[in-house]
């Protein structure tokens, strides 16, 4: 397998729709990394700073990499409810389960590989 692209999508609570681009590196234990302005990449920042309270209600993938799933963090903490497998996020998939994670404004998001 390869590096894979995805997307994480909030709601922020005015309504508006924050889609951020993530890279997905192929290896397991790796953090994703994030670009809200574009493509991210391997040098993008490995963490994405929500710019108003939000909920987090997709995280999707192109292709499914090595690492089996991931856990979501919040200002380095795993959020409980927050673990996903790879092979249920796919963007092809039109049944995938949507989650409703609240974040609060300045929080910093991150996705630890597994």
């Amino acid at each position: 397998m390869a590096a894979s692209a995805g997307t994480m999508i909030f709601l922020g609570q005015s309504g508006r729709v924050f889609s951020v681009d993530v890279y997905i590196p192929d290896a397991v234990a790796t953090l994703l990394t994030y670009n809200s302005a574009g493509l991210a990449a391997a040098t993008s920042p490995d963490s994405y700073r929500v710019p108003e309270n939000c909920v987090l209600v997709d995280v999707t993938t192109a292709t499914a990499p090595t690492a089996v799933g991931g856990a979501l963090k919040v200002n380095s903490g795993v959020v409980n409810g927050g673990t996903f497998r790879w092979a249920d996020r796919l963007n092809t998939l039109s049944n995938r389960a949507k989650f409703a994670i609240p974040i609060k404004a300045g929080d910093f998001v991150s996705i630890l590989q597994h």
